[in-house]
């Protein structure tokens, strides 16, 4: 299962759509929910976090993922403050960081990278 938490309403409609039909299992949160709490009751397969949450932030929730024994696959979602938190980012194990603009194709693709399905067809 695929978890993505980010803060953009559009992107979220997006990847719900193609995920919809492609058929994968996947949860969308957007800012507020109770990210950290849901990934320990779901325990999916990759998190997408996007850097912009906040309260706490993205990297926040990464940091509070791994302290808590998260050992699953992350992707994060950037912008221009990526430059200065890639290094911690990889650090806690991020495999991916998307910079923006991205849209859900480019989100899906860092995906595949990132779990290794290259091989597979993106359709």
């Amino acid at each position: 299962m695929l978890l993505i938490a980010t803060i953009d309403p559009i992107l979220r409609k997006n990847l719900q759509t193609t995920l919809t039909q492609k058929g994968d299992p996947f949860l969308l949160l957007a800012e507020g929910e109770d990210i950290i709490e849901t990934v320990f009751r779901h325990n999916p397969s990759m998190v997408v976090l996007d850097l912009y949450l906040t309260q706490p932030s993205g990297l926040e929730i990464l940091r509070q993922l791994r302290e808590q024994g998260f050992a699953g696959k992350v992707v994060l979602l950037g912008g221009q403050s990526t430059q200065t938190l890639a290094p911690e980012a990889s650090r806690l194990g991020a495999i991916q960081i998307v910079g923006r603009p991205f849209n859900a194709n480019q989100v899906l693709g860092a995906v595949r990278v990132a779990s290794g399905d290259l091989d597979q067809d993106p359709q």
